[in-house]
């Protein structure tokens, strides 16, 4: 699923809004950024064609009598291109995904997001990142270094990343993100409070990426 076909208008409203009501109680800056996927992991269709491809071949040789080498050639041609379509459909594509890449491109797509919504450069290093990547089922929360430093040493952001990935499993997405995003405001407001001088330093906004 597109990540403008989850996140309609009036979610991206309601989310931002809470994104608003979350920071009110803290200097920290919060985004919440949804990507359709990580990477788009071309080689896998092809590598299901290719076992696919291998099994017709195995199949043919076993079960069936002898063919023109041509029958042999077409039918591992069209099991290359079958393997390759369903390898593009998404709940497939996901069950095939080795954990170790999918958990590398997550990381890698958070961090570069990270740095393209500025939230290297607020007052005080407070910004932190809610990263969900759609395909995947990952979610991921990086947090600046005036964050990470007051922080419990036993504390983490475990909770708010339950609380987002329960909703993508259950298919309310939406909601699992409210949850987050309010949890997250919790902990920032218990650690970093809003004082005075405290300004809305980046915009209370949901970025959804396609790409």
């Amino acid at each position: 699923m597109r990540a403008t076909e989850l996140i309609d208008p009036a979610a991206r409203q309601h989310l931002e809004a809470v994104i608003t009501e979350a920071e009110r109680g803290t200097r920290g800056e919060i985004v919440v950024a949804v990507v359709r996927a990580c990477d788009e992991y071309g080689a896998l269709g092809w590598q299901l064609g290719v076992a696919l491809a291998a099994a017709v071949f195995l199949a043919l040789g076993w079960f069936v009598p002898p063919l023109p080498w041509s029958a042999y050639l077409g039918a591992q041609l069209v099991a290359l291109v079958a393997g390759h379509a369903i390898g593009r459909i998404e709940t497939v594509r996901r069950r095939l995904l080795p954990p170790t890449l999918v958990e590398q491109r997550v990381a890698q797509r958070a961090r570069r997001c990270f740095a393209e919504q500025g939230l290297t450069r607020t007052r005080g290093r407070t910004g932190i990142l809610i990263f969900v990547a759609l395909l995947e089922h990952r979610v991921v929360v990086l947090a600046d270094e005036g964050v990470d430093r007051v922080l419990d040493p036993d504390e983490t952001w475990q909770q708010v990343v339950e609380l987002a990935v329960a909703g993508l499993r259950e298919g309310r997405a939406v909601a699992g993100l409210e949850a987050a995003v309010r949890r997250c405001g919790e902990i920032l407001a218990r650690h970093l409070p809003a004082d005075a001088a405290d300004r809305d330093e980046l915009p209370d906004r949901l970025v959804v990426l396609e790409d």
